[in-house]
């Protein structure tokens, strides 16, 4: 049986992109690239990753995709796009050239509307993800719940 790590974040640290990082988390100042993981992979017998997004950018899901590329470990990538945009339906058929990609995520937590979920716009996007194959990864706060079910029904 295969083992695979299915949430993993590589990135080439920068303090501005990366400010969510708290001095708590030091640690995770540096860069992080499958290079880095792969020798921790095979020391646990563990056959790849999912790399997810940590930056919320079309340049974000690229980096992750030239990654996967380049990286047989990297068994799928969660990118990011913008699920409210006008012409998201051709972006996502666009990212359909890309057999890695398998997904989206929107950092909810972020938003400062607790119903930024349940919007006309982001419920749009939602909706065309499964005519892609694609799934959508949430990520909210106890707050968020509320509507976070309300999307999902």
């Amino acid at each position: 049986m295969n083992k695979i790590d299915a949430h993993q974040h590589f990135w080439h640290y920068h303090p501005a992109r990366h400010s969510w990082i708290t001095d708590e988390m030091a640690v995770l100042r540096n860069d992080y690239l499958p290079a880095d993981l792969d020798k921790e992979l095979d020391s646990y017998e563990i056959q790849g990753s999912v790399a997810v997004q940590a930056d919320q950018s079309k340049e974000e899901t690229q980096f992750l995709l030239d990654l996967a590329h380049n990286f047989d470990s990297i068994k799928g990538v969660v990118g990011w796009v913008d699920l409210q945009a006008v012409d998201i339906e051709r972006r996502l058929a666009t990212y359909a050239q890309y057999k890695q990609l398998k997904g989206f995520r929107h950092v909810a937590q972020d938003e400062p509307d607790n119903n930024f979920l349940i919007s006309a716009a982001f419920c749009n996007g939602i909706g065309l993800l499964s005519g892609y194959d694609y799934t959508y990864d949430i990520l909210i706060y106890p707050q968020q719940l509320e509507a976070a079910l309300k999307l999902v029904q």
